[in-house]
């Protein structure tokens, strides 16, 4: 099992300042609890890369890059041809691979208050984005459709069996593994802002390393993937299938971005199907008006049915938006007047029996009253973190533990980019998601593990209790 992860809960003025690892081993990089040398010497720069490049090995093994593994088999055994010509396939994925890790590492050793790049899938429209288009490549590979671009955009060949486009495969690939980022390298980038720029280089390098070495083995050993079928009806079946499962992935994408996008304007929760009539209604707007303007050249039907398009298109976002605007201020009058009700209550929203929302407030109050202090730090993008809270936190022994009368169990809800939990992330040392943090009394400084087991939360939970 993994060794409990003791860190030291900095002081703000302490984190403002660049405190040393002797204040505080928040600021020591550690790989899944396990600590490291210090990447200042040549031994623990090294170090710090292997163990980067462990990282991004397992992140191989993560839900977020998994199910796309099967589809880059697929592809380097139905165009590999030769030994020499899957092993330049392979390599070019893997330039890819290790070139986003290396692009991404580039402002973060640039602006040390950017810590966690997969931050970036707070932003909606980016996680939204990055679903739409995962599905649109699912349709694709089960055969739905084929794009036909001009000649000149050719130029820039980015099929499956180039050395582009498996390049090009190799950044989404690692794009995929954004995600899951804070699973394997939240740990090495603790205290970033006191890191040199070699090493936070070192760590998104390594990380591209390690996640591309994989591709770079079954290039080299096509052989591994022979007996996936290359051409006929099995050929399709495999396709369909992988069209499919990327479709699901898509959904995950999709659905966090629209959840991250509730989480921003709450108001919208129940609003959204609007917002998809709204879409479609639109869409059949432009599709009067590109279709009348295929169809006829008399001036007055193109104006009319060009009128009519905009006029269905407008409309549709109209009706929308008026639902919305009723809807924002039904919901910041319920919230006042919770709030109200909330600072006139006998308990101040402060429950111990059940996972509450995390609040600066709750949170001080807790700990001033003698209470154990359990916060899990999470998002709705973040697999890792669902799959640690359903099978360590929210079952015995540890279910049990949490529902105590002194424990305190708070969420702290990342999935917005700006969810106030950050600020209380990077206070306490981490920078990347899962990460659990338990106060109380019986410890001046909190544990504090991206990965654990329910041996390890139990008896973290005791001391910190006192017991």
């Amino acid at each position: 099992s993994w060794g409990d992860s003791s860190q030291a809960d900095p002081a703000a003025e302490d984190a403002e300042s660049g405190a040393s690892n002797a204040e505080g081993d928040a600021l020591t990089p550690d790989l899944f609890g396990l600590e490291l040398p210090d990447p200042r010497t040549p031994i623990g720069l090294i170090v710090i890369f292997l163990a980067a490049a462990a990282g991004g090995l397992i992140l191989n093994m993560t839900p977020c890059v998994l199910p796309v593994i099967p589809i880059k088999v697929m592809t380097i055994s139905q165009h590999a041809g030769t030994p020499g010509r899957s092993l330049l396939l392979g390599l070019w994925m893997a330039l890819g691979v290790v070139a986003f890790w290396a692009a991404i590492g580039v402002p973060v050793a640039a602006l040390t208050s950017v810590t966690d790049p997969s931050r970036i899938f707070g932003f909606w429209w980016v996680t939204l984005g990055i679903g739409v288009l995962i599905a649109v490549m699912g349709v694709g590979i089960m055969g739905a459709f084929n794009i036909t671009l001009p000649e000149k955009v050719y130029a820039v060949n980015p099929k499956a069996d180039t050395p582009w486009g498996s390049f090009v495969f190799g950044i989404m690939t690692a794009v995929l593994g954004l995600p899951c980022f804070g699973f394997v390298a939240g740990g090495l980038l603790a205290g970033s802002a006191t890191l040199p720029p070699v090493v936070i280089m070192a760590i998104f390098v390594g990380l591209g390393v390690g996640m591309a070495s994989p591709y770079l083995v079954l290039s080299a050993k096509p052989g591994l993937v022979n007996k996936i079928p290359r051409t006929g009806p099995a050929s399709e079946l495999v396709k369909q299938v992988m069209g499919l499962l990327l479709i699901a992935a898509a959904a995950y994408f999709a659905g966090s971005g629209l959840i991250s996008l509730v989480n921003e304007k709450p108001w919208l929760g129940k609003q959204l199907h609007w917002w998809v009539v709204a879409i479609f209604v639109a869409l059949a707007g432009g599709w009067l008006i590109w279709q009348t303007l295929k169809i006829t050249k008399k001036p007055v039907a193109r104006v009319v049915f060009v009128l009519l398009g905009l006029l269905l298109a407008i409309s549709g976002a109209a009706i929308a938006e008026s639902f919305t605007a009723k809807a924002r201020e039904i919901y910041q009058e319920r919230q006042a007047a919770l709030e109200l009700a909330a600072e006139q209550g006998a308990d101040g929203g402060l429950i111990t029996t059940t996972w509450i929302d995390w609040t600066p407030a709750l949170f001080e109050r807790a700990r001033a009253e003698g209470y154990t202090v359990v916060l899990d730090f999470t998002a709705e993008w973040c697999i890792n973190c669902k799959v640690l809270k359903a099978q360590v936190l929210n079952v015995e022994p540890v279910k049990s533990v949490l529902a105590g009368e002194r424990v305190v169990a708070m969420t702290v809800d990342l999935t917005s980019n700006s969810a106030p939990g950050w600020g209380k992330l990077a206070e306490i040392g981490r920078t990347g998601i899962p990460t659990l943090a338990i106060f109380g009394p019986g410890t001046d400084e909190p544990w504090i593990s991206g990965a654990y087991t329910p041996g390890q939360v139990v008896g973290a939970i005791e001391r910190a209790g006192g017991s």
